[in-house]
């Protein structure tokens, strides 16, 4: 029996997160996590799904928690290097007691995200099982030699999800259209499954970052990385484009001019397809997305906004009954598939509703009419950078500033109060910014406009300097 007092891991929470490189999880501290975790879920009565993705570094620190798992009795079933709406798929379909991800962080790619999830793929915080005060009161008991649970390897687990994608999505009505589809994988276990679903579907497939890496890789998607997606759309003639993050879990899309849809219109698509049939309904959203608040009252479809912290939007999605869930970081929650982000599901509903009009040809125009908000909300301005644009991204993602900070995968959103939020994202043109604002009234739009810029000067010249 093993006291642990002593143990204190805020030091590696990030986001709520349980987050670290792998100097700073060790194989010796990832271990006694797992271990935590396993106690925290009962011991030798739990399962629990593992996954993680490409690089060495998730390898071993998965390896060690693994082993803290087993080392209380509870059983692993390893996925290997799958992403994670294989895992939330895999979760359900072992009747698993919890799933556990691994990934390389976006922003710091030095950084290893572990992301725990409940029985019913809500993700738990860090706070709920590795706070302080709580690890106080729970013992490791280590099982006897002979009651070590089994690490049981799952080989088949792409294969099987993609099965249940078939059965579950209109592929008839996809292979009449034969898309053509640029994918940047960002180096990770997507490239194993998607471009496979898509491929079922006739569609014409070109993918981008699709190998293993070796060692620590740049983060992904980054300014450059979405320039080459955007420019390879265009001279591909692609309907679409389409970047996820390194785990598999959040996505962006471009329309076939190499454009980035905003999450808000994507949304509008995707809730339109939920509402087929139905007069009424409830959705949860991010807080920046209240832009679509005229437009949801309309359509008689009540709603909540979020700030969206881990688990919160998908245990609101279960407590309000909603059909939907969406965020600005590229999240998509379709609560009758998974209770966490399906971008898989996400963009197999945004093509099947792109191919059942018959008023758009291509991709922007449908977009562009899906667009309900009104422009006069925006106030937008460009910017030239001097700093190399990852290395700016990742310093103002850091910087402590007066509102709080959002990763939307092309850039980041800072929310200076209620209803009031700047983004600052890459242009077409990695070294050109914009910076979009939104406020209700002239005056705080002006203002904020000017707030923000200033915010990207320092942290331009701070960034150059070094």
């Amino acid at each position: 029996m093993e006291a642990l007092s002593n143990y204190d891991y805020n030091s590696l929470m990030r986001k709520n997160r349980l987050a670290g490189t792998a100097t700073e999880l060790s194989p010796e501290i990832a271990s006694t996590l797992g271990a935590l975790f396993g106690s925290y879920l009962g011991g030798e009565e739990a399962v629990v799904v593992s996954a993680r993705d490409f690089r060495k570094d998730t390898r071993m620190i998965s390896r060690s928690f693994n082993a803290g798992l087993i080392s209380v009795g509870t059983t692993v079933f390893e996925l290997h290097a799958c992403s994670l709406p294989v895992l939330q798929f895999a979760l359900r379909r072992f009747s698993a007691h919890a799933g556990v991800h691994f990934a390389a962080a976006h922003r710091s790619p030095e950084k290893i995200n572990i992301r725990i999830f409940d029985q019913t793929g809500v993700e738990l915080p860090f706070t709920e099982i590795f706070e302080k005060e709580k690890l106080q009161k729970r013992k490791i008991i280590r099982s006897a030699p002979d009651k070590i649970a089994d690490i049981l390897s799952v080989q088949q687990a792409n294969d099987l999800y993609r099965s249940a994608i078939r059965s579950a999505m209109p592929y008839d009505v996809l292979k009449e259209r034969n898309f053509s589809i640029v994918v940047d994988c960002s180096l990770g276990p997507v490239a194993e499954i998607f471009p496979n679903i898509m491929a079922e579907l006739g569609s014409k497939i070109f993918t981008l970052n699709s190998y293993r890496p070796d060692g620590i890789p740049e983060s992904l998607p980054s300014p450059i990385s979405l320039t080459i997606l955007s420019r390879t759309v265009v001279a591909a003639k692609a309907d679409l484009g389409i970047a996820f993050d390194p785990s598999g879990s959040r996505v962006i899309f471009m329309d076939e001019h190499g454009k980035i849809i905003d999450s808000h219109v994507i949304a509008t698509i995707l809730l339109k397809n939920k509402m087929i049939g139905r007069e009424k309904g409830h959705v949860v959203l991010a807080e920046t997305m209240w832009v679509l608040e005229k437009w949801l009252n309309e359509k008689n479809i009540s709603h909540t906004f979020t700030r969206g912290s881990p688990g919160e939007m998908s245990r609101l999605i279960q407590f309000k009954r909603a059909l939907f869930g969406a965020n600005e970081h590229g999240s998509y929650i379709h609560p009758t598939f998974s209770n966490e982000s399906e971008p898989f599901v996400s963009t197999l509903l945004l093509l099947w509703s792109f191919a059942q009009n018959e008023k758009h040809k291509y991709i922007s125009s449908f977009a562009e009419e899906n667009d309900v908000v009104d422009e006069n909300m925006y106030l937008e301005e460009y910017y030239r950078l001097n700093a190399d644009p990852t290395l700016f991204f990742k310093k103002i993602y850091e910087t402590d500033t007066d509102g709080r900070v959002v990763n939307t995968l092309d850039g980041v959103k800072i929310v200076s109060g209620a209803r009031k939020w700047a983004h600052i994202y890459a242009s077409i043109i990695s070294t050109t910014l914009i910076v979009k604002v939104c406020a209700e009234n002239k005056e705080d739009r002006e203002k904020l406009l000017i707030e923000i810029l200033d915010l990207v000067r320092r942290i331009d010249n701070e960034v150059s300097k070094n």
